[in-house]
C-alpha cells in the first residue's frame, strides 16, 4: 500500500484524491507504529492538502502520532486546533480529539 500511496501522490500530486492518499499514507506508518513518519505525512495532508475532506483527519491523526511520541503539549495543541480550524469536522473526528484531550488531560 506504501507504495501505491507514493507512486500516486509522485505521479499526481494535484489530484482531487491526493490528500486522501496521503491520509492513507499517514495511516500505513501508524499502523505500522512508525509514529515518527505518521507525523510527518499526517503533518504534510494537512499542511499541503488543507482543502481536502481528510484534512480533519490528517490533524486528528497527526495529534495522536505526536501523542506516540510523546510530545504531549503539541498532541494537545493540534486537538485544540481541530475545533478552531475544522469547526464542521465529522463527529467522529470532533469526538474522538476531545476524547483524546481528555485523557490526556489537555488545558482548555
Amino acid at each position: 500500500a506504501q507504495t501505491g500511496f507514493e507512486g500516486f501522490l509522485k505521479a499526481h500530486p494535484r489530484h482531487r484524491l491526493a490528500g486522501n492518499a496521503q491520509y492513507w499514507l499517514g495511516e500505513v506508518y501508524y499502523v505500522r507504529e512508525d509514529y515518527k513518519s505518521a507525523a510527518g505525512a499526517f503533518l504534510k495532508g494537512y499542511q499541503t492538502y488543507s482543502r481536502s475532506p481528510k484534512a480533519p483527519d490528517s490533524l486528528l491523526k497527526l495529534a495522536m502520532s505526536l501523542d506516540r511520541l510523546g510530545a504531549r503539549d503539541d498532541a494537545c495543541a493540534s486537538f485544540s486546533a481541530i475545533a478552531q480550524r475544522f469547526p464542521n469536522a465529522q463527529n467522529h473526528v470532533r469526538n474522538r480529539a476531545q476524547s483524546e484531550m481528555r485523557r490526556l488531560r489537555c488545558a482548555g
